[in-house]
């Protein structure tokens, strides 16, 4: 049997691998660690699933606990989620996303050293590394130059450049992603599709008046569905090259406008929207689309699932949920 630690796992992405690895890798042996104990309302039989792994309530910025935990697990495999995840958050709140980030990371790297444990580790990062980037710079491949242009940004670069010292200078097995914008039920309304999809479902559940709230509808992201991104994670622990950077993407981009058109098509909701200045932040890059050539050259990994099936799932998953 292998073992695996996911840290984060009571968020989004880590409820879903999770739920990927019971159904589908019954030679993994899970532990998981967050500071909240998971709600996992996206998952069929959730209880069921808790009772089939390890769970550990800890804070992974305590250093002594982790080292512990993780000397006690000698875990093969570390999935590295736990993170302020969300870019708006790091503009409210940029020390603690910028400490929380990089000591977290810092305390998982430090502990497999110590131990002296030969743990492969797959730190996530994000599209968000690359910056403001221009048309003729897409699509995005792994080797254009890092210009970070928020706070949540700058954390994940110098979690990146981190995991190359402990690779490079202590021997450690990391691969890193720049993940794309994934998308998927149960998703956090923090996120613009998880939020756009929940107030179509508001419109037709609470027969809200038709407005859709968003930021700035012009800008293109690359956005990719949960499920393509958890076959692309448990690719890269299988068989990604150590020392390698990996983007996770769809290849695709779609901008905010096609998001509210296409769930306009698929609920049938005829809707207007308004633009609401508090979601628009203060540097954001037009457009973002990635190159997944590397990834799956190395893995074999591609994504299959279209935008239209992504948002039918969501939106779904907000409808029942509402209702």
């Amino acid at each position: 049997m292998k073992s695996i630690l996911i840290t984060g796992i009571s968020g989004f992405v880590g409820g879903h691998f999770t739920d990927f690895l019971l159904k589908n890798r019954t030679d993994y042996v899970i532990h998981g660690v967050s500071r909240s104990k998971p709600a996992w309302d996206f998952i069929q039989s959730r209880n069921q699933v808790l009772r089939s792994i390890t769970f550990y309530q800890c804070d992974l910025l305590d250093t002594a606990k982790i080292h512990a935990l993780i000397g006690d697990i000698q875990p093969d495999y570390i999935l590295h989620l736990a993170s302020f995840s969300s870019v708006a958050q790091s503009w409210r709140e940029p020390l603690a996303s910028f400490l929380n980030n990089t000591n977290a990371f810092l305390n998982i790297v430090e502990s497999v050293r110590i131990h002296k444990l030969n743990t492969k580790i797959l730190s996530v990062g994000s599209s968000e590394e690359y910056g403001i980037v221009k048309e003729s710079d897409l699509p995005l491949t792994e080797e254009k130059y890092l210009a970070p242009a928020n706070p949540y940004a700058v954390a994940r670069v110098s979690e990146e450049y981190l995991a190359q010292i402990y690779g490079k200078g202590y021997g450690l097995n990391i691969c890193c992603t720049r993940s794309f914008n994934h998308i998927g039920p149960g998703q956090s309304d923090q996120f613009v599709v998880s939020s756009i999809a929940k107030q179509f479902a508001e419109i037709a559940t609470n027969h809200e008046k038709p407005v859709i709230k968003i930021g700035v509808g012009s800008i293109i992201r690359d956005f990719v569905d949960i499920e393509d991104v958890i076959l692309a994670y448990n690719a890269i622990l299988e068989s990604g090259v150590t020392g390698e950077v990996y983007n996770v993407c769809s290849g695709r981009g779609y901008s905010i406008h096609d998001v509210v058109s296409t769930l306009s098509e698929l609920t049938e909701i005829a809707v207007t929207v308004e633009q609401n200045r508090d979601l628009i932040r203060p540097i954001d890059n037009p457009v973002l689309v990635g190159s997944y050539k590397k990834l799956h050259d190395d893995t074999g990994w591609k994504p299959a699932i279209s935008l239209e099936k992504s948002l039918e799932k969501i939106y779904t998953y907000w409808y029942n949920k509402l209702s």
